[in-house]
């Protein structure tokens, strides 16, 4: 392919990928399947590998890219972003449209009434249809430069629609949030790893966009919607329904369930209506968004020094009830995390009937002095699993009790131990009858060997019959026959599920690695471990500072890789599934020779491509890569800040290229 076809397939390869990115996150309208998605991914990958000189800021491949950055720059708003005054009584609300009414002399006004997403507020800018910059609120006129992070978000899009008339530059605001399902899981995560759980999905946002290393906020489950428009007259627009309409057609995902009314009593009806179905949402929503849809009446009624007069923020009460601890339970999670959960009298809240309370861990409980006995608040309002709020301290009768996790595991019985650098406190029984379930379940997962009809009822009674006990016993000793014969199963059933079992076999190192379940690797730092190293074998042969070097991975998690596989039972394990033909090799296409037999370190950062593509390449041509230089190393391949390693390179004599020079040497030798 010559430079001229090179061009014409990217450019339509980037446009198939931003329409089906449209469909899929914006529009939720999928036309095509994952797998296709991948294929048309993988080609503009490799066509922009052969061809760098194309890589352009707004292709889809170039969404996670770049190094860890040193902080952030800080960005002037072309006007000010301003907060939304709140209301929590009708009253308020009417008071509101009697001042409006006055300043523009009108006795009836159209409002616009949409969700109040409870997010993260950002603006987006747009350069001659690009996406050149995001940016936090901040102080409302200075905010934080995130352009890099919230590239990671698929529903915004890196090329907004082409169209007729379009400004040169258009800029929108809107909230970065996360959905409500997925919060629960990544919580989950979190608590199972011993890290950081956040309050709410708004804390996890927040706390997500604030990450310097735009590859872990890709892992983050972040959406986005926008709810305004800075200049919507540009978009040939005069009220706000219509500058929304005008930029959901360039290719933005904005605001849902926006309603146009005529008069205040409609938009108090709405409020109500809303008020008891706010959580038939997938998202957090805090209460209704009241806003004169008049774009030229915005001008008129201006702002105060700290808000809009336009735009009125009527706030739900918040989801909570008053119920009785009647116990502490502590569970054990699949890495041996034990968390305390209260056990409540049940009680209705927010249309479900709440028993049991998260209390994440026993520092949490001493904060806030819960006691079993104790009648308590707990509260729904931002949350996806209920938390105790605070203890009614004049219902205490004095014959409450306090809280003591347990010296020994709930499941086993053998002691809990408390690592210096965690809240949380911890089962190591690897044989931990409750970490076995649970680990079953996370290997068998979506997100992992993905087992389909391996569910958690089935993977229980397995467990208790003594049939599986680890991930190399789910692939050696189940059968047909022997799944047959159990209860509510039958041979279709039964054979379905070990059909399941020989696909997960080839689903792909990173998959089995994160199935592993070793501590503090998510799913992104599988993908990372299994392109970098390979194999399985090379991964556990790594020492901490192979893993280290890696600038994706921690010191904390390779410590963790190293003891995982420091331990005979996960060595086993890893025997059990290779000798039933699980794949423990990541498949490369190879492209050539024209490196063999060479040695090479990445560092520093390569303009327009990661590290690990640059590592790809090389290993694609025959080459190895290394994280650590030493006599034995080849090249160094350097970038901008490329940090310690150059030194060592020039003080063993080991030659320094750039990446230019590596694809020179690619080139020669296949010439």
């Amino acid at each position: 392919m010559n430079e001229l076809q090179a061009v014409k397939r990217i450019d339509q390869l980037r446009r198939e990928i931003h329409d089906h990115d449209h469909r899929y996150y914006v529009m939720a309208d999928p036309v095509t399947s994952d797998e296709a998605y991948d294929h048309l991914m993988r080609e503009l990958e490799d066509l922009e590998k052969a061809f760098p000189g194309f890589v352009s800021p707004d292709s889809p491949t170039q969404r996670v890219s770049g190094a860890v950055s040193e902080g952030f720059a800080t960005v002037t708003h072309s006007s000010p972003m301003l907060s939304i005054a709140n209301a929590y009584q009708e009253s308020e609300v009417l008071e509101f449209d009697e001042r409006v009414r006055k300043l523009l002399g009108r006795s009836r006004i159209a409002y616009t009434i949409e969700p109040k997403i409870d997010g993260v507020a950002v603006a987006l800018l747009y350069e001659g249809g690009l996406f050149v910059r995001g940016a936090t609120r901040g102080d409302g006129e200075r905010g934080d430069d995130i352009t890099a992070n919230l590239k990671t978000i698929r529903q915004i899009p890196m090329r907004l629609v082409e169209s007729a008339g379009l400004p040169e530059r258009v800029e929108v605001r809107g909230e970065v949030y996360i959905p409500t399902e997925a919060f629960g899981r990544f919580n989950e995560e979190q608590e199972e790893k011993g890290e950081k759980v956040f309050a709410n999905p708004r804390n996890a946002a927040a706390g997500s966009l604030k990450l310097l290393d735009p590859r872990i906020v890709a892992s983050r489950p972040l959406g986005m919607f926008i709810h305004s428009v800075v200049d919507g007259e540009a978009l040939g627009a005069a009220t706000h329904a219509q500058a929304l309409e005008r930029i959901r057609d360039l290719g933005l995902r904005v605001v849902e369930h926006l309603e146009v009314v005529e008069g205040v009593e409609k938009a108090l009806e709405l409020f109500r209506q809303w008020e008891s179905k706010r959580s038939d949402l997938d998202y957090q929503v805090d209460g209704m968004v009241i806003k004169v849809n008049d774009l030229e009446a915005h001008r008129t009624l201006g702002h105060t020094s700290r808000n809009p007069r336009w735009v009125l923020a009527y706030k739900f009460p918040a989801l909570e009830a008053v119920t009785v601890v009647r116990d502490i339970a502590a569970q054990v999670g699949r890495t041996g995390v034990v968390t305390p959960v209260a056990i409540l009298e049940p009680v209705s809240l927010a249309g479900s009937t709440i028993a049991r309370a998260t209390l994440h861990n026993e520092d949490e409980i001493r904060r806030k002095d819960i006691r079993v006995g104790d009648t308590v608040v707990i509260q729904k309002g931002g949350e996806v699993i209920p938390k105790v709020v605070k203890v009614v301290l004049d219902q205490r009768t004095g014959s409450e009790k306090p809280f003591q996790m347990p010296d020994g595991c709930p499941s086993c019985g053998e002691p809990l131990q408390r690592f210096p650098d965690e809240v949380a406190v911890r089962c190591t029984n690897i044989r931990c009858a409750a970490q076995i379930r649970r680990r079953l379940q996370h290997f068998a997962g979506r997100n992992a060997m993905n087992i389909e009809g391996f569910g958690e009822a089935l993977m229980d009674k397995l467990v208790g019959l003594g049939w599986i006990g680890d991930p190399g016993d789910v692939y050696h000793k189940l059968s047909v026959p022997k799944l047959a014969g159990l209860e509510r199963m039958g041979e279709k059933s039964a054979t379905n599920l070990m059909l399941a079992l020989e696909e997960s076999k080839i689903c792909g190192l990173a998959r089995v690695i994160f199935g592993l379940g070793i501590r503090h690797v998510g799913a992104q730092a599988a993908r990372i471990l299994a392109e970098y190293f390979g194999s399985m074998d090379r991964l556990s042969g790594a020492t901490e500072e192979d893993l280290a070097g890696l600038s994706e991975i921690g010191p904390i998690m390779a410590a963790s890789v190293v003891d995982f596989f420091s331990h005979r039972p996960n060595r086993d394990v890893i025997d059990k599934l290779r000798q039933a033909g699980v794949r423990m090799e990541e498949v490369q296409e190879k492209k050539g020779d024209s490196l063999a037999g060479l040695r090479f370190v990445v560092t520093g950062t390569i303009a327009g491509r990661s590290r690990s593509d640059v590592e790809t390449l090389i290993r694609s041509e025959g080459g190895r890569t290394g994280s650590s230089v030493s006599k034995k190393t080849s090249y160094v391949v350097a970038g901008e800040m490329p940090g310690s390693k150059v030194a060592k390179a020039e003080k063993l004599g080991v030659p320094v290229i750039d990446f230019a020079a590596l694809e020179e040497m690619i080139r020669k030798a296949a010439s």
